[in-house]
């Protein structure tokens, strides 16, 4: 260890406990997540059943997988708001394969991905390429793809529960508190990419590319490489959510995702990104999607309606970036 190194370290040591507290990146997510869950657990003791927690397991774990994914393009320093969209196609792709043509299972869901995969290279390109801000050249895309999901369906619902029997296992309660196999799967994979982020190459190298491209340049880092890949990943796992909702709803529609556009973005917010790059928590993310969930369900179980939800959610998200804000400032020197 280099006398710098030691210097730094023992100068964190020396800082008050609630700065180095506050310095937890998803403290405000934690937090929250059970200071929510007590109150409406308190209001409706329903809110703790095991049947309850299963069900929020399962309907969390689609705007989940895509806000996973999300948080690692956050960080690079771009934005995806074609997520949805990108959903709702990778469905129609699949159902229609499956019902219209009888393609096999697993033909319908790599082409389905295929065409996910596609949508991400149009919007690396278009970002990386055309040089437009990633925000308004996934938002066209968004559009775009949107209209070839209705146009594909014809403006119509499939009904696919009888085609997709494997696929309906990953939906099954796994042994572990009966808990879906898809919110295990999805536990998984956040600590498995929070574990990459904290002690391989690909944490310094995101950060890198989100907080300073130049420099990133410098030492040596394919910036255009690392983003394209993430703008990929990110539609990948979007058609993948999409492909896991048809399933759980049996049928296929252009609805699919519908209400994707900034929820995704929210929950990497929530869970301490950024939309400047260059910062963030990939189990954060995780936290911000159990939050979400648990206010949406709690607000359900208190005969909230649905628009009142959004402005509920609405208003703590600006909070949570409040915070955010406050928290950054308070461990500053």
């Amino acid at each position: 260890m280099t006398t710098d190194q030691t210097t730094l370290q023992e100068s964190s040591y020396r800082r008050p406990f609630y700065k180095r507290l506050l310095a937890v990146t998803e403290l405000g997510a934690i937090v929250a997540v059970v200071l929510f869950f007590l109150v409406f657990t308190l209001a409706d003791k329903s809110m703790a059943n095991p049947a309850n927690l299963a069900r929020m397991a399962l309907q969390g774990s689609f705007l989940g997988l895509a806000a996973f994914a999300m948080s690692f393009l956050m960080i690079a320093g771009e934005i995806d708001l074609s997520s949805g969209a990108t959903a709702a196609l990778s469905a129609a792709v699949a159902g229609v394969l499956l019902i219209n043509f009888g393609w096999p299972e697993w033909a319908s869901y790599a082409a389905a991905l295929g065409v996910a995969v596609l949508v991400g290279l149009l919007n690396a390109f278009i970002t990386l390429k055309v040089r437009m801000p990633s925000f308004f050249a996934t938002l066209g895309t968004s559009f775009l793809v949107s209209g070839l999901a209705i146009w594909i369906l014809k403006g119509a619902w499939l009904y696919v529960a009888e085609e997709i029997p494997v696929l309906m296992k990953v939906l099954n309660p796994s042994p572990l508190f009966a808990l879906p196999w898809i919110f295990i799967g999805l536990l998984l994979a956040y600590l498995i990419g929070d574990f990459l982020m904290r002690t391989s190459r690909l944490g310094p190298t995101l950060t890198a590319v989100g907080g300073n491209k130049r420099a990133a340049e410098i030492v040596g880092i394919n910036v255009p490489l690392v983003k394209t890949l993430c703008f990929v990943f990110v539609s990948a796992c979007c058609g993948l959510a999409g492909i896991l909702v048809m399933a759980y709803s049996g049928t296929t529609d252009a609805m699919i995702g519908d209400g994707w556009l900034l929820w995704v973005i929210a929950i990497a917010i929530i869970g301490g990104g950024s939309l400047s790059g260059g910062t963030g928590s990939i189990i954060g993310a995780f936290f911000g999607t159990v939050l979400i969930q648990v206010i949406r369900m709690g607000l359900l179980n208190a005969k909230v309606q649905t628009n009142a939800q959004g402005i509920v959610i609405g208003a703590i998200l600006i909070a949570a970036a409040a915070l955010d804000v406050l928290r950054r400032k308070s461990i500053q020197y």
